[in-house]
């Protein structure tokens, strides 16, 4: 006779195949990479490399947005926005919306006849691609046209990315190497007549 195990071994084997045949997640890096106060970002969905500043004090990363108008969609909530990058026409762009956060305003923002110390800015989630690391990230969406970079990234960000930031760098990183961006449109940096803010 036969132990009784054996009888299970078709069923382990038709689930053992199919678990290997299943698509697995991207892994997560477990090595920790070093960016630089400034890196180029490939945001692969916009299909756009554009200059980010490295920002450790914010905890959420922010694109420059206009005219950002929320709608529904097959009973979905969407948002349909500009990009605000001088020299780049990049208009309604339509993406779900993940949720809305509330951000804290800077005394110079804040407005006394709405009496609000925080604004309320729109989240999408966005593959930002950095060197030769790519992560799903929540960006709000804001008018950045008064800074220098059009995007900032925060520490929610870096810590998708599995980053640590080394401020004597800039774009250490290098130009983003995931596929697609041979194809992408890139933003060219400002001169120095902005201020950094």
């Amino acid at each position: 006779m036969y132990p009784r195990w054996l009888s299970m071994l078709p069923v382990l084997l038709v689930i053992t195949s199919s678990l290997a045949a299943a698509p697995a997640a991207p892994a997560k890096p477990t090595a920790r990479v070093i960016y630089g106060l400034h890196e180029q970002v490939f945001i692969t969905g916009l299909g756009v490399v554009l200059p980010a500043k490295v920002d450790t004090g914010a905890d959420s990363s922010s694109l420059s947005a206009i005219n950002i108008r929320p709608f529904t969609r097959g009973g979905e909530r969407w948002v349909r926005f500009d990009l605000a990058v001088e020299g780049m026409e990049l208009n309604d762009v339509e993406l779900p919306l993940s949720h809305n956060v509330r951000i804290r305003r800077r005394a110079s923002d804040y407005d006394p006849e709405e009496e609000k110390y925080y604004a309320r800015r729109p989240v999408v989630e966005l593959m930002l691609c950095i060197g030769n690391r790519a992560a799903a990230v929540n960006v709000n969406l804001a008018d950045r046209r008064g800074f220098r970079q059009p995007l900032l990234l925060g520490a929610s960000a870096l810590r998708e990315m599995r980053a640590l930031v080394d401020s004597e760098f800039e774009y250490s990183a290098g130009v983003p190497l995931c596929e697609g961006v041979e194809d992408a449109r890139r933003y060219p940096p400002l001169g120095d007549d902005k201020e950094e803010r």
